[in-house]
Order: structure tokens, then C-alpha cells, then sequence
């Protein structure tokens, strides 16, 4: 088992799950957060990221451009999501040591460093938009790893299976 790998499907998951929960309200992307900044531009940032940051794990270094609209962002995140195991799956003790350059901060960083940030990054912009959906009244319900892991780990869009749990 990857540990590694299986935080990076969670992050998918959770993705999807807190941006899918502004289909009860979308309205409220258009609010804004606790440092003004729009929603849908903290969305569409950890998207972003996200995506810049595969691009470097895959060596394809692109300018990555996220869609500004909801759904769009949902597909783009699920995507990236998707491609994210598959860039990470044959990461070895080895290649993850191994550094690459990050332009936006001109300088290299392990490739563990890379995928470590991805799951923080995404993590706390997450949380930013959760407080803001739970301030407006929607629930994204559990996004906690254990409850994924103990939930099936579902795929991007698949509900937890707690049957059985306490």
C-alpha cells in the first residue's frame, strides 16, 4: 500500500466533494471570503495550483488555465485529480528525493516536497470554502482521511459507505 497515493486520491475526493456542494448554493462562490478575495477565485486558485504543480511532477511544464465557472472547475479539478495518481504511483524513495525546479519560486525541491505541498495547499483552501458553505448553511459533510479510508475510499463523486460504522 502507497500511503501517499491514497492521500492524493483523498484529495481528489475531497475536492470534488467541497466544490460539488456549491451546486446547492452557487451563489455564494460569488461571496466573499474572510480576506476578500471572491470564492470562486480560492477555488479556482487550489485548482491552479494544483494543476501546476502536476505539471511539474509530469516534467510537462505548461501555464495551466482553469475555467471560471463551476462546473468547469469541477471537471478541471476531477481531471487533475485524476492525473495526479498516475504521476505519483511510480514515485520510488529515489525519484521522490529527487528535485525539481519550481519557476515561481526559483529554486528546486524534492518531488516529496511537491506532492507534500499539493495535500496541504489544497487542504487548507479546502477548509477556507467548507467554513464559507457551512456560513451559507450547505454541508460538505466528512472530508476527514480516516473517514474516506473507513468510507470505501470512494472515487471523486461517490458517497462514503459507512454502513456499519458506530
Amino acid at each position: 500500500m502507497n500511503i501517499l497515493v491514497d492521500q492524493v486520491r483523498h484529495n481528489g475526493w475531497a475536492n470534488h466533494t467541497v466544490l460539488a456542494a456549491f451546486r446547492h448554493r452557487p451563489e455564494v462562490l460569488e461571496r466573499a471570503c474572510y480576506d476578500g478575495d471572491q470564492l470562486l477565485e480560492r477555488a479556482h486558485h487550489l485548482a491552479l495550483v494544483e494543476r501546476g504543480f502536476l505539471d511539474l511532477l509530469r516534467e510537462n511544464m505548461v501555464e495551466p488555465e482553469a475555467p471560471r465557472d463551476l462546473e468547469g472547475l469541477l471537471r478541471y479539478s476531477d481531471e487533475t485529480g485524476a492525473a495526479f495518481v498516475p504521476a505519483v504511483e511510480p514515485l520510488d524513495e529515489a525519484a521522490l528525493t529527487g528535485e525539481l525546479f519550481v519557476p515561481w519560486w526559483r529554486r528546486s525541491f524534492p518531488r516529496s516536497v511537491l506532492v507534500a505541498q499539493v495535500l496541504s495547499h489544497s487542504s487548507q483552501h479546502r477548509a477556507e470554502l467548507a467554513w464559507e458553505l457551512a456560513r451559507a448553511g450547505i454541508s460538505t459533510g466528512e472530508l476527514d482521511y480516516i473517514v474516506w479510508t473507513a468510507g470505501g475510499c470512494p472515487a471523486p463523486g461517490e458517497p462514503l459507505d459507512l454502513c456499519g460504522l458506530s
